[in-house]
């Protein structure tokens, strides 16, 4: 009598969460020109202080990270980590995801995140000056910064859905997230403060960026014992990546959660919850 043994091929593929983490000044419009998997669950998380959460706050990085842990325990079933796919400031919460609640993420998709800063004094003293202009014009200055975030690649549907989300965040939150994402005591976003934020992650890591340099970054500054892939589409792009060709992107992504394997099976840190491996 022979005992049929399970292979990864017999097994019922596991559901695949993913949830969408927009950027600063941003809503979950940003992922409208993007096409998933209709088997994907895909669930579009909007930060406090943006679109119908305007009054919603704080405005920091961990307060909006601990928002987001808890929207994740809320929507995506119990024993089903989420991949995490985040746009330039939504990058520092799925950095902070990765690193402190591990066991609520499969895998994480950055794209051009909004941290790995230039950290000299010059850079540090403009960012200052930044903070200053967005507590005084928060809209007017986000105006500016958006024009130089565009590229060729980027229509002019696309342009108008994120000029247009600029006064549907809160000023203040614009301003709150910036100082807490660059110049608070416990803010990751320049380079010396990343590092160690990175080092911390266990899980999976696909990063698309501009450059090589910013691609660079993340490759060497993850764990060794972190799988971490690296996209790199050309300075001749912007900063809103997915938005410029959605379906590049999708297909990036969805071939790389393919290959990190079943998302339910990702491995989990001695201590939380179960381990299992990657099939």
């Amino acid at each position: 009598m022979t005992t049929a043994s399970t292979t990864d091929q017999d097994r019922t593929p596991e559901p695949v969460y993913a949830v969408l983490i927009h950027g600063w000044g941003g809503s979950p419009h940003s992922w409208d020109p993007v096409v998933w998997p209709k088997d994907w669950h895909v669930l579009e998380y909007t930060l406090p202080g943006h679109a119908e959460r305007f009054d919603d706050g704080p405005w920091t990085i961990r307060s909006a990270s601990e928002d987001l842990a808890r929207y994740i325990e809320t929507h995506v079933p119990a024993g089903h980590p989420a991949l995490l796919i985040a746009h330039s400031m939504g990058g520092q919460l799925s950095l902070w995801m990765n690193a402190n609640r591990p066991d609520l993420v499969a895998g994480e998709v950055v794209i051009d995140p909004a941290y790995g800063g230039d950290d000299s004094a010059e850079d540090v003293a403009q960012s200052v000056s930044t903070l200053s202009a967005l507590r005084a014009d928060a809209y007017g200055t986000m105006r500016e910064f958006i024009k130089g975030a565009f590229s060729p690649y980027l229509g002019q549907e696309a342009r108008q859905a994120i000029v247009d989300d600029i006064p549907r965040t809160n000023p203040k939150a614009l301003a709150d997230y910036f100082e807490s994402e660059y110049l608070d005591d416990d803010s990751f976003g320049l380079k010396r403060d990343s590092r160690p934020m990175m080092a911390r992650r266990t899980r999976p890591v696909l990063g698309i960026y501009r450059t090589e340099e910013r691609g660079d970054f993340e490759r060497e500054n993850d764990p060794d014992s972190v799988p971490v892939e690296i996209s790199v589409w050309g300075s001749d792009h912007g900063h809103f990546l997915h938005m410029e060709e959605p379906e590049r992107f999708a297909g990036e992504v969805i071939a790389w959660a393919d290959r990190i394997g079943s998302l339910g099976r990702i491995g989990v840190p001695d201590g939380i919850g179960s381990s299992v491996l990657v099939g």
